[in-house]
Parts: C-alpha cells; structure tokens; sequence
C-alpha cells in the first residue's frame, strides 16, 4: 500500500510541473517507472512465497430475561462474550502441501490467543486430500465455520443441537475423497485422534476417535451423514462447585466409556429459500445422558436481508440410568441424578443484513422453554433455585470475513 502511495505522489508531482520543465519532467518519469518496477518485484515476491492470510470477525450484545444460562449468556452478559479475532495462514510448502495454522482471540478469554487449527495438508491428487494436526472435529454441517459467523444464516449456530457437544477441535489425522458426477459431487472423510477439552459439564477426554462422514450435493441439495466413536472420560466437576467447601463429590459422568455419535444434515439453497436441518444422537455408557436433539431452520432472500426462523429440540434418552443421589464421600446427599436428565425446545426469529461484501449485521430473539425434566441442559443451580421454566435471549451481531 505504501508503494502505491508513493507513486501517487511522484505522479501528482508531475502533473503540476511547469511544461517548460521537460527535464525535470523526464527525470520524475524515470523515477516514477523506478518505483513501478520495484513495486511490481515485492508484488511478485510477496505472490511467489506462496503465503495467504483471511480472517474473521465478531462482536455484539446479547441479554437474557433470566440466568439460566442459555448458550451461556445471562442478565449480566457483556460485548466481550461475542466478541471474537480470529487469523488464519497458510503457508506452501509444496505446490501440492500446505501448513494451515488459525489463531483465535476472545473477549470473553481478555483475547488470549488460541489455536484453533494447525496441520498439513497434502494433495496427492485433485481428488484426494490427507491433513495431520489439530483440526474441527467434523462432527455437525457448520464444524468448519463454527465460529466464522458469517458463514451461517443464524447469530449463533443452534444451540440444540450444538450445545451439548462442547468439544470442538480434536488432534490426529483425516483423508477426504472426492467423487465427482455430472451433475454433482459425493466427499468421504474418515478422520482419528483425540481431544482433551473443557465442555459443558467440566473436562473432557475423547481416545480414539473413528469417524466417517459422508457429503453429496448437487450445488441446490446438500445431504450429509456422520457416525464416530470413541472412549470417554468425563468428569463434571461444575457438580462440585454445588457441594458445600471441602466436600469430596464424585463427579465421574464416564470412565473410559464407549462413545458413539451420529448425524444426518440436509439443506436446499435455490439462491432465495434457505433450509437447514440436522438430526444428532449421543450415545455413551455410564451417567452421562444419551442425547437425542435436531433443528430445522428456514430463511429467504430478499436482497440483502435474510429474515428467518428456526426451531430446536433436546431430549436426554436414558433417564432411568440416574435414579440415584449424587452425594459426597460422607454420604451427604446434594441433589437427586436427575438433574442431569433434560428437555428443552428453542424457538428463534431473526435476520441478516449483509450490509457490504464481508461484512453482515442479525439480530436474533430466541424463547427457550419445556425444562420439563431436569434443567434444561442449562445453569442446574439457577433453574433448581428459581423453578423457572423459560428464557428468552435478546442478541444484536456483527460477523465480518475478509
């Protein structure tokens, strides 16, 4: 930018040049064609070192009626908590592999750089694709852009069915084939590794992950299928934070449990009409809840508006494996298992305004309800002190790409 700054000047220079300065003239020429080619050198330079930054952008405000916590925002939330920075760079090695890596800062974490992606990725065929590093666990249609928001219709993706998986990025390896037809085109990808990551209910260990996903789209029509496994631990210590200081709580959910996951995703987009659905289930051995949830959203059009509306549910599936007490080594009794049992439908209207190329403004009203069992998969300690039933959350966002 500098560069073409500078031969802006010299060519203001010589446009109010005296006419009868033809030497001074063909001097300011010369050195003008100087800097040309010099900037066009660095350009080519900067083009063969085969280096590429993007990068995306977020921030916001989102208040709740209540502190139930859904998608974690409460009456006390702050623009720091859907505020994000994020950059990305990939980098040739070879003209057949590239290094990603994606740096994220928070507000919410004082914007602590994280990473978010780091691997190799190499082509040994248009059709074949292999990466090793840390990489999105692919386990729903919007793992890749979990948290570019303006890749997604929505202010935030659907709590539903995106909430009781906290974990998000996993290390290890994956190999996606693609398999072109006519008219469209059908991507398999097996991917293995592990996580070690804080969830929703404390930490969480996932060893061995398999999984295979399968995507066909005909570029209106996109289907998608998932199924993966893994061995489990979880512990919530959050149960802890209930107990009275210096009780010794068991908060083991799963120990070295098998865990499985399955998904199946559709979306059609004629240009106009936006529908997007996901079906999820969670199935794991021990205390922790099998889960079944899905969402359906649709959204159309009109300009640079997109109004839409979406609907979402969640249910625990194996109740009557918490029949017991979660209690301290005394024995000291502090809340039923049940707690850990839910059911929750999420109703959501809103719009996005794409304002400029790169850059949208939503808004967002969602109304969370029917914690007809347990707490909703939300704040256990709010909902059990309040007795409340429902929520509503109010979000005004910015998402940027570039």
């Amino acid at each position: 930018m500098k560069l073409y700054s500078r031969a802006l000047c010299l060519a203001s220079a010589i446009a109010v040049a005296p006419a009868s300065a033809n030497d001074n003239t063909d001097d300011a020429l010369a050195r003008m064609q100087q800097q040309l080619n010099s900037m066009q050198q660095q350009l080519n330079s900067a083009r063969d070192t085969g280096v590429r930054f993007n990068g995306f952008f977020s921030t916001g405000y989102a208040r709740a009626s209540n502190d139930a916590g859904y998608a974690g925002i409460t009456e006390e939330s702050e623009v720091n908590d859907l505020s994000l920075f994020a950059l990305q760079g990939t980098f040739e090695v070879t003209p057949k592999s590239d290094i990603v890596m994606q740096l994220v800062g928070r507000g919410a974490d004082d914007w602590d750089p994280q990473v978010e992606w780091a691997y190799l990725s190499h082509r040994p065929t248009n059709n074949l694709q292999l990466r090793a590093g840390k990489m999105r666990i692919p386990f729903f249609m919007y793992s890749d852009s979990l948290e570019v928001g303006y890749a997604q219709p929505w202010a935030r993706p659907p709590q539903s069915v995106y909430g009781p998986i906290a974990v998000t990025s996993y290390v290890g390896a994956d190999a996606s084939y693609n398999f072109n037809f006519e008219n469209s085109s059908l991507t398999a990808n097996f991917f293995t590794g592990f996580t070690d990551e804080d969830g929703n209910s404390g930490d969480v260990q996932l060893r061995n992950i398999a999984g295979l996903n399968l995507t066909w789209t005909d570029y209106v029509w996109s289907i998608r299928g998932v199924a993966a496994t893994a061995e489990a631990d979880i512990d919530a210590t959050r149960l802890a934070a209930q107990a009275p200081p210096g009780a010794n709580v068991n908060t083991v959910l799963a120990d070295n449990d098998r865990g499985n996951f399955y998904g199946i995703g559709a979306s059609y987009d004629d240009g106009n009409w936006q529908i997007i659905s996901e079906v999820t289930r969670v199935e794991l051995d021990g205390r922790f809840a099998d889960t079944d949830s899905a969402y359906l959203s649709v959204g159309h059009r009109f300009g640079s508006w997109t109004p839409y509306v979406a609907f979402g549910w969640v249910e625990s599936k194996d109740d009557n494996e918490r029949a017991g007490f979660v209690t301290t080594a005394g024995g000291t009794v502090l809340a039923p298992e049940s707690i850990l049992n839910f059911q929750r439908e999420d109703y959501s209207v809103g719009a996005r305004w794409d304002i400029t190329p790169g850059v949208a403004i939503k808004a967002d009203i969602t109304h969370s309800r029917g914690f007809d069992k347990g707490t909703g998969n939300l704040d256990p300690a709010y909902i059990l002190a309040s007795g409340t039933n429902s929520t509503n959350v109010y979000t005004i966002k910015i998402d940027s790409a570039f």
